[in-house]
């Protein structure tokens, strides 16, 4: 996820628990009705879609310019690179190749820790 789109579920989330509070007091007046509580219930399944997909922290891969590999656990691309640059900017031998970056997959991590044995 970038951060871009991680701004843009968290931004959903504030307006759909807006609009949810809104007519839940909406609903609770003369003016119920049924189509209201659909509603309500609609826009928290969509939250909790969106809750637990910004709440996720990823684990990024990524590759040295002079060879080797390491990894950085954040929400974003963004936040990783951000990450690796505090890590390592101080180091002369480790220099992140910020093309590099990926989200770890199973496959892609046990490919990586084969080049150890």
């Amino acid at each position: 996820m970038t951060e871009a789109k991680r701004n843009a579920a968290l931004e959903r989330i504030t307006v759909l628990t807006a609009r949810n509070q809104h007519l839940s007091t909406i609903s609770a007046g003369p003016l119920r009705q049924p189509v209201l509580d659909e509603i309500i219930a609609e826009n928290e399944k969509t939250m909790q879609k969106l809750i637990k997909a910004t709440d996720k922290r990823y684990e990024f891969l990524f590759n040295f310019k002079g060879g080797g590999w390491n990894s950085e656990w954040a929400y974003t691309i963004e936040e990783a690179k951000e990450l690796a640059i505090k890590k390592y900017s101080a180091s002369d031998n480790c220099d992140p190749d910020y093309n590099t970056f990926r989200v770890s997959t199973p496959a892609d991590y046990q490919n990586l820790i084969s080049l150890f044995y």
